[in-house]
């Protein structure tokens, strides 16, 4: 019967490794109690700057503006595919490269006009 060992700078690296995440924890948990505990009004108010605050710290945004920000990122990201065609493009002989890009071309621009007739875009 073979015994298996397991080697000694492993057990040693397992042991420094609990033991370091143990006292960074117990650290970090001392560090954010110390700093509630010790804090005057000034320094626990939200604005250290000296201003009072004028209504509600939180603003609500439109849900529009998330909107208009995700159609940007999925257009940008349909660009980025196309970057490669241009690259490969004078390499290649045939005309399926360009058939293909105009198709993917053509792609964008109808997802394009639908968000535009829905009102995907419209701004009011």
């Amino acid at each position: 019967m073979a015994s298996h060992k397991i080697p000694m700078g492993l057990i040693q690296t397992s042991v420094v490794a609990v033991l370091l995440i143990g006292v960074l924890y117990l650290a970090s948990f001392w560090i954010s109690t110390a700093s509630l505990n010790g804090g005057d009004v000034e320094k626990l108010s939200p604005y250290e700057c000296g201003f009072e605050p004028l209504g509600d710290s939180r603003a609500k945004y439109e849900v529009l503006y998330y909107v208009v920000g995700i159609l940007y990122l999925i257009f940008d990201l349909e660009i980025v595919l196309i970057f490669p065609l241009a690259v490969i493009m004078p390499m290649m002989e045939s005309y399926l490269i360009i058939m293909f890009a105009n198709l993917f071309i053509t792609i964008i621009t109808i997802g394009f006009i639908y968000e535009y007739l829905v009102g995907a875009l419209d701004l009011t």
